[in-house]
């Protein structure tokens, strides 16, 4: 599919607003096929300006409003993704990301590829899913936007997706629908009781199938949903789930259980920082006793990295 015109301007974030970095926007930007317009959040490196030659992998957010700025936010609260990467900065890998706001009114439709039982009980009033529609516009509009755009190394080893909750269910369909495209995935406190066991069986088959080198990392939280003891076992042994099919098929997976966290931004912002390491690098590990090379040393930083995150 050729890519629609481009998203005009990339403008800088109002300073004011106390974002750390380098933040930009496309502003009031038309979305192909998804029927609505939207503000896109550019990161980008410290030294994207005055480094002409670099080049840089780019991971892709959803709900992007609540990236960055508090005052865009749900409730106020972000995942602190400016600080998350620029702590990755300090630790010498660079990533551009790309922040899309979430729809206002059709949030969960957008990033479900299947509307599983449950949530049809629960929200009636819910429209068709159509997932398959924002991940083309991700894959054959706003990947040549970016690329086009800016300098990014456009290759799936480079090109990362991550989200939360429903967010993390659409990365992970993003990368069973075009792992030609994605070459790693974040899923955080995925919502995979809303598809239901459709997309389950979906990552199930795609990841037992050959499919090109990819890298996941996943997690879920103690307290997702602490009043429904359900959807909690829900979060539980879904992610699980997708996990022990990612580990029967020796697929990378990191996956991490904080029996402490919420469904909440600022559960996420506190483990971005170490998803976003391993998922640019740390994957990449060496054997013990090898020679250490730079992706290597980023394992034995992973700790370092968390800490200057919260300096």
């Amino acid at each position: 599919m050729t890519a629609s015109t481009g998203p005009g301007r990339l403008r800088r974030y109002p300073r004011r607003r106390g974002v750390v970095g380098d933040l930009r926007v496309w502003r009031d930007v038309a979305l192909p096929g998804l029927d609505r317009r939207s503000d896109i959040y550019v990161w980008l490196p410290p030294a994207y300006d005055r480094d002409r030659q670099s080049r840089y992998p780019v991971v892709y957010l959803h709900d992007g409003g609540n990236l960055f700025d508090p005052r865009v936010s749900f409730a106020g609260a972000t995942w602190s993704a400016d600080r998350a990467l620029t702590a990755l900065h300090e630790q010498g890998t660079d990533v551009i990301a790309v922040g899309i706001p979430c729809s206002p009114d059709h949030r969960i439709e957008e990033y479900a590829p299947y509307l599983g039982h449950r949530v049809r009980a629960d929200h009636p009033d819910l429209g068709t899913a159509h997932a398959d529609a924002y991940v083309a516009f991700l894959t054959d509009h706003l990947k040549p936007w970016v690329d086009s755009s800016l300098r990014t190394r456009p290759d799936r080893e480079h090109t990362l997706v991550a989200g939360s909750s429903m967010g993390g269910v659409v990365s992970m369909h993003a990368w069973v629908r075009r792992p030609d495209v994605f070459g790693g995935v974040g899923a955080f406190s995925s919502a995979f009781w809303v598809p239901g066991e459709a997309h389950l069986r979906d990552i199930e088959a795609a990841v037992s199938a050959p499919h090109p080198p990819s890298r996941f990392y996943l997690d879920v939280g103690g307290r997702e949903e602490p009043e429904d003891p359900a959807a909690q076992s829900a979060y539980l042994r879904d992610t699980e789930r997708v996990v022990a099919a990612l580990r029967a098929s020796e697929t990378p997976v990191r996956y991490v259980y904080d029996s402490q966290a919420y469904h909440f931004e600022t559960a996420w912002a506190e483990r971005l920082p170490s998803a976003l390491a391993w998922l640019s690098t740390g994957y990449a590990v060496t054997r013990p006793g090898a020679p250490v090379t730079t992706k290597g040393r980023l394992r034995r930083a992973a700790k370092g990295l968390v800490r200057a995150f919260r300096r």
